[in-house]
C-alpha cells in the first residue's frame, strides 16, 4: 500500500496524463472536424457570394427575412440542450439516453403547435403567397436544424467526430447542390428553403445512426429524469433563445421600419462577414467537452485553457476583421455593383466577429464554474431588450440620413454597440481569471500592428490599385505581429507536431487511478 507522500504525486500525475490524452483527443478532433469545415466553407462561400448575386436585391432580402422569421418562431424548440449535452454527458455518456427520447417527442409536439401558429399568423399577412411558402419550408428546416445540433452536440461530447465530420461535407453538398439548381433552373423562392430541408434530414438520419453506434443511444421516455434535465438547462435554454434571436429579430426589424431591399444590403454584408465565423464549430465541438473536464479537475486549468484559446481565436479573427475593414468595397463588388451600399455595414459588422469569439471564451468559462445566470441575465438583456430599441432609433435615422444601405448599417452598428457592452459583462465578471500578463502583451502589441496598417492605408497606401493595398497590407500584418511577438509560430508548430505525433488516445476509461504505482502506458 503507498504512502501518502507517494499517492499524492501519483493522483498529480495521473491527472496530468489524463489531461493529456483529452488534450490530444480535441487537438485530433478540432483537425478531423477543421478538415471537414474546410470543404464546406469553400463550398459556404461559393453560395454566400452567388446567390445575392444571382436574386438580386429585394429577393435575396425576402430570402433572408422569411429565414429570419421562421426562426424566431422555433427558438422555443432549442430547450438549452446542446449545452447541458456538452457541459454533463461529456462527463457521463451513458446519460444521454435518460432525456433524449422524451425531449424528441417535446420538439416534435412543439414543433407541430408552432407551425399552426405560424400558419395562423401568415395567414394574416400581406405578404405574397411565394413568400408565405418559403416560411413554411423554412419553418420545417428550422425544425431539423434544432434536432441536429442536439445529436451532433453528443457526439462532440463522445469525441467521435469523424464520421460527423464525412456528414457535414456530404449534406453540404446536397444543400450547394439544391441551391445550385434552383438558380440554373430559375424556380420559385420556396424551392431554395427545401435544399436546406433536405440537407438537414440526410444529417439527421446519419447524426442518429452514429449516435447508436458510438454512445449506445437508445429511444426511452423517462419522465422524471427529463424534468430534471430541462430545469438544469433553463439558463442554457434563455441565453440560447436570446442569441437565436440575436440578428434574426433586428432582420425583422429592419424589414418593417425599413425595406426588404435594406434586408438585402444587410444580409449580403452579413453573409461576408459571417464567413470569420468558421471557427465556431470549433468551440461547440472541441473545446467545450475539452472545458468541461478541465473543470472537473480545477478552476485554474480551465483558467489556463480560456486564456490560451482566447489567444488562439483572436491572432486568426484579428486579421479577418482587418481584411474585411480595409477591403470592403472590394468584397461587396463582388456581389455585383447593386449591392454597393453594404458596403458600410459590412465594415460595422466585421469587430462583430471578434467581440463575438471573446464573449463564446468568457461565457464558457462563467457556465463551465456555475456562474451561468450570469452569462443568461446578460444575453437576454442585451438581445431582447437593448437591440430592439437601438434598432428602432438607429434605423430610421440612418436610412434617412445615408439613403440606400442606411438602414442596414443602423441594424450593423446596433448589433455591434450590444455585443461591446454583453463583452463588457462577461470580462468583467470573470475578474482577474480574464486576462494575464501573455494574453494583454498579445492584445496590445495586436492593437499596435492594426492601427497602424489603417494609418498606412488612408495615407501611405491610399493611391494605390485597392488589391495591390490590400495585399501589402496583409504582408505588412503578417511581418507585424511575427516581429512583435504577438503571434508566436513555434507554438502553432508545437501543436501540430504534437497532433502529428500523437495516435489513437487512451480511451477515457483508462484514466490513471490515484494511486497507481507507475505512469499509464
Amino acid at each position: 500500500m503507498n504512502s501518502p507522500s507517494q499517492s499524492i504525486p501519483q493522483d498529480a500525475e495521473g491527472r496530468d496524463s489524463a489531461s493529456s490524452h483529452e488534450t490530444m483527443g480535441a487537438v485530433r478532433n478540432g483537425l478531423q472536424l477543421g478538415g471537414s469545415l474546410l470543404v464546406t466553407y469553400v463550398i459556404a462561400m461559393g453560395v454566400r457570394f452567388l446567390l445575392p448575386k444571382q436574386m438580386g436585391v429585394e429577393r435575396f432580402g425576402s430570402f433572408n427575412w422569411a429565414d429570419s422569421f421562421s426562426a424566431v418562431f422555433f427558438v422555443a424548440t432549442h430547450l438549452g440542450l446542446e449545452m447541458y449535452i456538452r457541459k454533463e454527458v461529456t462527463r457521463r455518456p451513458e446519460h444521454a439516453s435518460d432525456f433524449f427520447g422524451a425531449t424528441l417527442l417535446l420538439r416534435m409536439g412543439l414543433t407541430a403547435v408552432l407551425m399552426g401558429a405560424l400558419a395562423f399568423v401568415m395567414a394574416h399577412d400581406n405578404h405574397s403567397p411565394e413568400v408565405r411558402q418559403l416560411v413554411y419550408v423554412s419553418a420545417v428546416a428550422q425544425s431539423l436544424i434544432m434536432l441536429n445540433a442536439s445529436m451532433a452536440a453528443l457526439l462532440h461530447a463522445k469525441g467521435k467526430v469523424a464520421g460527423l465530420s464525412i456528414s457535414n461535407v456530404v449534406t453540404k453538398l446536397v444543400w450547394g447542390g439544391g441551391l445550385f439548381l434552383a438558380v440554373v433552373l430559375k424556380l420559385s423562392l420556396p424551392w431554395f428553403a427545401a435544399s436546406l430541408v433536405a440537407s438537414e434530414a440526410v444529417k439527421l438520419g446519419v447524426g442518429w445512426y452514429l449516435a447508436k453506434q458510438h454512445m449506445g443511444l437508445t429511444f426511452k421516455v423517462d419522465l422524471p429524469a427529463t424534468w430534471t434535465v430541462l430545469r438544469k438547462s433553463l439558463p442554457f435554454f434563455i441565453t440560447g433563445a436570446a442569441l437565436a434571436t440575436n440578428g434574426r429579430l433586428d432582420v425583422m426589424i429592419l424589414g418593417l421600419k425599413a425595406s426588404h431591399e435594406e434586408v438585402g444590403y444587410y444580409g449580403a454584408a452579413w453573409n461576408i462577414a459571417g464567413l470569420t465565423f468558421f471557427l465556431n464549430p470549433v468551440f461547440s465541438w472541441v473545446l467545450m467537452p475539452l472545458a468541461s473536464r478541465a473543470a472537473e479537475r480545477s478552476e485554474a486549468e480551465l483558467t489556463r485553457l480560456i486564456r490560451r484559446a482566447l489567444e488562439g481565436t483572436l491572432a486568426i479573427t484579428v486579421p479577418l476583421m482587418m481584411l474585411i475593414v480595409l477591403g470592403a468595397p472590394l468584397w461587396v463588388g463582388l456581389l455585383g455593383g447593386k449591392f454597393g451600399p453594404s458596403a458600410l455595414a459590412l465594415r460595422l459588422m466585421s469587430p462583430l466577429f471578434v467581440l463575438a469569439f471573446v464573449t463564446m471564451n468568457a461565457g464558457m468559462w462563467l457556465t463551465m464554474t456555475n456562474r451561468e445566470w450570469w452569462v443568461t441575465i446578460t444575453n437576454v438583456t442585451g438581445s431582447l431588450l437593448i437591440i430592439p430599441v437601438l434598432n428602432l432609433v438607429l434605423i430610421p435615422m440612418m436610412h434617412s440620413a445615408l439613403g440606400a444601405g442606411g438602414g442596414a448599417a443602423g441594424t450593423a452598428l446596433a448589433i455591434l454597440l450590444m455585443e461591446v457592452l454583453v463583452t463588457i459583462s462577461l470580462m468583467g465578471r470573470m475578474k482577474s481569471a480574464a486576462f494575464d500578463a501573455r494574453l494583454l502583451t498579445m492584445i496590445g502589441k495586436t492593437a499596435a500592428v492594426c492601427v497602424a496598417i489603417a494609418v498606412a492605408d488612408q495615407t501611405v497606401f491610399a493611391s494605390l490599385n485597392p488589391w495591390v493595398r490590400l495585399g501589402i497590407e496583409a504582408v505588412l500584418y503578417v511581418v507585424g505581429v511575427l516581429a512583435t511577438g504577438a503571434v508566436r509560430p513555434a507554438e502553432v508548430l508545437e501543436v501540430v507536431r504534437v497532433a502529428r505525433r500523437r495516435g489513437n488516445p487512451a480511451p477515457e476509461a483508462e484514466a490513471v487511478p490515484a494511486v497507481s504505482i507507475s505512469p499509464a502506458p
